[in-house]
């Protein structure tokens, strides 16, 4: 029976294997991992157990079968996993990538707000899966802004783009918050009062600051990133 080019290129990867190391197989298992954020996300993708992937990475050799649900699910070159030859992979994976929908920020008269109503989704962006959960960051909470508006300048100017995560909603003093106060979300940086109070101050100094009852208002969520173009 004539052989496939795929079970030429399985069996090549496979015979090349114990010639290449177990140390250069750990290591390209390695990128893999940081590629997908965690072992436990790799090994998920992969349908492979989290202790299976572990002890591929102490120097198990890995079955074809491994081989390829590994190189599939991280969308890299079979023989390059296998052997470390060849490139990677001719791009980064999709998989490595979270898309997050890219919101516009309306200038409110004082201060910068969006109101909620009004808001509007320009496009996406692309955020590392590695580096978000390298910083304890969940997609799914992540609500990414394009600011109009200078009352948070120069932290936060006209243009910056910042990301907003709704699981930080207790307050710690001097760090900014998305806050919505009857229909509107402003940013603003936060500090505890007495008697349950918290003062609102804007970085611009030509804002002014004031003092609500936190039971008032809502706070969406901190801001934890932000960038410009320089």
């Amino acid at each position: 029976m004539t052989k496939t080019d795929n079970e030429i290129e399985f069996e090549e990867a496979s015979s090349t294997l114990a010639a290449d190391g177990e140390d250069g197989f750990a290591e390209r298992l390695k990128k893999l991992i940081a590629l997908n954020g965690t072992v436990n996300a790799l090994a998920k993708k992969a349908g492979i157990s989290h202790s299976g992937l572990l002890r591929y990475l102490s120097g198990g050799d890995p079955s074809r079968k491994v081989l390829v649900a590994l190189a599939e699910a991280a969308n890299v070159d079979l023989v390059w996993l296998a052997t470390g030859r060849g490139q990677m992979t001719g791009a980064m994976p999709k998989q490595s990538l979270t898309m997050l929908p890219l919101y516009d920020v309306s200038e409110f008269p004082g201060n910068t707000v969006i109101a909620q109503q009004d808001k509007t989704q320009l496009t996406e962006l692309a955020f590392c899966r590695f580096w978000l959960n390298r910083n304890g960051l969940d997609s799914g909470c992540l609500k990414a802004m394009m600011v109009r508006g200078d009352s948070m300048a120069p932290c936060i100017v006209n243009g910056d783009t910042i990301l907003i995560d709704e699981t930080r909603q207790h307050i710690i003093d001097g760090k900014i918050y998305l806050i919505r106060d009857h229909g509107n979300l402003l940013l603003k940086r936060v500090q505890w009062e007495l008697h349950g109070r918290l003062r609102l101050l804007s970085d611009n100094h030509q804002y002014r600051e004031f003092d609500v009852a936190a039971s008032e208002v809502e706070i969406v969520g901190q801001v934890v990133w932000g960038a410009r173009l320089m």
